[in-house]
Parts: structure tokens; sequence; C-alpha cells
């Protein structure tokens, strides 16, 4: 099954803010709201942080921030970043913060048609372009013999 994966970025730009401050940018994601359990738990505290959490409705913004140095680090997907890095962006994946929080979801009458990923051929398929799953997706389906330009409507 398709695993989510979304990955912790850092820019190499000398930050800004104090040491043992952190601005962390994240997604209104429910695999996110482990910042705000550490954050209300006084994890952050521990550690001698004081973390400031900024949401962003999309990867691309959050990225452009973190270009910007508007931001220390930020939990966004991976697919993006990778855009930004082929096209010579100075960013760093490191780390996955999410594993099995992802789906694929169906109606109960196409899921007995579809077993395997090559089943998907002829079907109509719907995915985030440029999202973590898309790029997933289509790798799943290009190692399945399957086009996702041409063989899927």
């Amino acid at each position: 099954m398709i695993a989510w994966v979304l990955a912790a970025l850092c820019a190499s730009s000398a930050p800004t803010w104090a040491a043992d401050a952190l601005k962390v940018g994240y997604l209104p994601v429910t695999g996110h709201a482990k910042f705000f359990v550490a954050k209300e738990q006084g994890f952050f505290e521990k550690e001698g942080l004081s973390v400031e959490l900024v949401e962003f409705v999309n990867s691309a913004d959050g990225i452009n921030a973190l270009k910007a140095g508007k931001l220390d680090i930020g939990a966004f997907g991976t697919t993006a970043p990778l855009a930004h890095i082929a096209k010579g962006s100075d960013l760093r994946l490191i780390g996955g913060i999410m594993g099995e929080d992802a789906a694929i979801v169906t109606t109960a009458a196409n899921a007995s048609k579809v077993k395997k990923v090559a089943d998907l051929k002829g079907r109509k398929v719907a995915t985030v372009r440029l999202a973590t799953g898309d790029a997933v997706l289509r790798g799943a389906l290009k190692d399945a013999g399957v086009d996702w330009k041409t063989d899927l409507t």
C-alpha cells in the first residue's frame, strides 16, 4: 500500500533567530497534530526549544517561506521539495515524520475489481498533483507496466 512520507526540510542559510527559538512550518493535516501534542505536553520546552508553529495551506508556500528564511524547518511533502532541489534550490530532506497515515479510497463495487496496481489500468484515478502520494502512485504504476498518462482515464 502507498505509505505517505512527509519530510522535514531545512535550508542551509543561517537562521536569524536565537538558538533556542525555532519556527516550524506545517500543513493542516491530521499527521501534523503531533506538533501540537508535543507543544502542549511540553516536549519542546523540555529540550530547551521555543517552538512557533506556522501553518501553510500547501507545500509550495511553505517551501517558499523556508527558502526566504522565514522558517527554520518545515514539514512538507517530498515531491514538491524534490522538484525545487532538482532545479538547484539549496534544501535538504532530513527525515520523515509520517508513515502509515495514507489511504486509497474507492467504492465497495470497485474494491473487488482492484487487487493489484496493474488493475488500475483503464480506470479513473485521481491524486493531488505533485503530492507525495501522487509520486508514489506514479512509480507503482510504472513498476506495474501502467502508463499513468495513457492507461488511466
